[in-house]
């Protein structure tokens, strides 16, 4: 492992992630003057998404600097005293994360479930002043 290479799938949704923020911050005063809740929504997900997704990122950047600590002569492969109980560990934990594959789908329903709970909750909120 010469360098360390995050997962692309990661990568791609972190920037498209933050390209909808800012089209999103850049419309903030037309949304905002329509209704407020096409502004917070949009942006309490994906906040909440981007969130999920470089957690997912760094966790991946971890494994990947903790699996580096192991190849002593630098050349990408585990080979001869290199490989210790220590290293197979690091090793398993970081091939068998499927947490990390799936956290663009998940953090969407995540995402999508946090926002619809805290709507609703405001919805509840607004309706209990009101009486």
């Amino acid at each position: 492992m010469n360098h360390i290479q995050p997962s692309t799938h990661l990568i791609i949704a972190l920037l498209i992630t933050i390209l909808l923020i800012v089209v999103l911050w850049f419309y903030k005063k037309k949304l905002l003057a329509s209704r407020k809740w096409l502004f917070i929504n949009p942006i309490l997900f994906l906040c909440v998404y981007f969130i999920v997704v470089s957690a997912a990122l760094y966790q991946d950047i971890s494994q990947q600097l903790t699996l580096q600590k192991f190849d002593l002569n630098r050349d990408g492969f585990f080979s001869g005293n290199e490989i210790t109980p220590q290293q197979s560990e690091a090793m398993q934990k970081y091939v068998s994360d499927t947490g990390r594959t799936f956290s663009v789908i998940s953090g969407l329903l995540f995402a999508g479930t946090i926002t619809i709970m805290i709507s609703l909750g405001r919805v509840v909120i607004n309706i209990f002043k009101s009486k």
